[in-house]
This record gives structure tokens, sequence and C-alpha cells, in this order.
């Protein structure tokens, strides 16, 4: 269904799960993890305190396909589910084992347009996720969503960072760039070793710690009909109240309530 790869000293530590692809075609933190994956395997970098385990590709089916998913979005169903129906649900009775075990859980993602910037996901900004979030090299972090999920109950909030903070785990999604962009596999790697340093699991100066801008989601809107956006609109273009951001096919626009920027998904 998945490989997993660990990695262990004999000094008890952190443990620390890196996902990748949850979504199929998101390659960059699989790249980045593999990448880093050799380097251990060969011995040019070792792990001197607590343990931390690789799932480079979550959603194999869907990665060979380069699809976002299979049957449903695997980031919509990380709960158990007693009677699996699909590719992802059964995906999801696997990977909560891994979450459930650990301490620190990374998730991977990466967009599908080629001049997006990297951002994280901080969904529940308490202090331990915050010092997660600081070690990531990204100038903006969202939150907000459990707000928008409970404000819109046609959607369901099952994802990998809400399962971690329900579970008690520390946990956050860093969203790299552009799924094949050079860059967004560098900032996949930087992040996963910073990552490691800080939590003492390989040898190396700590990194400088920042936080990033966080920004608030406000407002969710779901495609009704027939349409098109207004541009060809990026992750956190700036939006001004007022604005046109869809016409539909009838005519009907939307438009934005309040000055903020827009986020793809």
């Amino acid at each position: 269904m998945f490989k997993s790869y660990q990695f262990s000293s004999a000094q008890k530590g952190t443990n620390i799960l890196i996902l990748g692809a949850v979504h199929g075609n998101e390659t960059a933190g699989r790249d980045a993890q593999l990448a880093i994956i050799k380097n251990l395997q060969e011995q040019h970098l070792s792990i001197i305190k607590g343990s931390v385990t690789f799932i480079p590709v979550v959603n194999e089916a869907a990665n060979k396909l380069d699809r976002r998913f299979v049957d449903i979005n695997l980031n919509r169903v990380v709960c158990f589910h007693e009677n699996p129906q699909n590719n992802e649900e059964k995906i999801a009775n696997k990977l909560i084992s891994y979450i459930n075990s650990c301490d620190i859980m990374l998730d991977l993602h990466s967009t599908h347009c080629p001049d997006d910037v990297e951002f994280a996901f901080i969904d529940h900004p308490s202090e331990q996720n915050k010092e997660l979030l600081s070690l990531m090299p990204v100038k903006t972090a969202l939150a907000g969503w459990p707000q928008i999920y409970a404000d819109n109950p046609q959607i369901s909030n099952f994802c990998t960072e809400e399962y971690a903070y329900t579970h008690n785990k520390t946990g956050i999604t860093l969203e790299c760039g552009y799924h094949k962009s050079s860059h967004a596999i560098e900032i996949a790697q930087k992040a996963i070793l910073n990552v490691l340093a800080h939590y003492g699991c390989i040898a190396g100066d700590t990194p400088i710690c920042q936080l990033p801008q966080i920004i608030s989601l406000k407002n969710y809107i779901t495609k009704a009909n027939s349409g098109r956006l207004s541009r060809n609109f990026k992750h956190l273009d700036p939006i001004k109240s007022g604005e046109v951001l869809a016409i539909y096919d009838n005519g009907q626009t939307i438009t934005a309530d309040f000055d903020g920027y827009m986020i793809m998904l």
C-alpha cells in the first residue's frame, strides 16, 4: 500500500514522521525524502538521537497514475474506517497507525501552478506547532481551517494535520511550491533537515527559528455551476474588497468581501 523507511538511534529522543504524496501527483516531498533517505542509507547522514520515519509516497496508486487521488481525496478521510470502501480509506487506516506512533509530523505537499510560492498551514497554532512552523523555510503560513470547516458543513475536516492534533501530536503541512520545480524539492529538503537538526536527530547547527507571517483563512467558496475565474490566480495573490473573483456562465459574479489573499484548493 505504501513503503516506509525508518532510521533510529539507540539514544531515546523525538520520533519524527515525514509524509509525501498524500496527494499522488504532488511529488516535491517525495523527491526530497528519497534524496535524504539515500544519504542515510549510504551513511553520509546519521540519526544520533530518536528516530525518523519517511513515507515518500503515501498514495502509491494515485502517484503511479500522476493523479491527486484514485477514488476520493485522501486528505479529507484521514481517520479510522471500520469498513473501508476505497483506495484512500484503506490507506487512511494504515496511515493513522504511523501518526499515532510519532511525536512530530511534517506533511509535505506541492502545488500545480509553476509560479506558486511556498507556504505552510498551521491549523492549530499551539506553542508546539508554532515551534515546528518556525523551522519551515517560508514567509507565510495560513491558519483558520478548523473554523472554515465548522462554518461549511458540506466539507469534512479529516486531514493529516487534524488527525495529528486530535491525537496530541505536533504536526503541520508544508506547501513547497510547484510539483516539478527543483526549488520546491530544495524547500522540502531544507524543511526536513531543519526539523531533524532542531529536535536533535542529526548532528549540526540548530537552525535559526523565525515564525513566518500567519494569515487567517476567513471565507471558503465552492464552485456551484460552470464558469471561470476572473484571472489566472496563484496562491497568495492579493485581492481587494469588491474585486470580481469569478464569473458563472449565467453572468452571476463572485466578489471579494474584504481585502485579503487568494488560496486555490
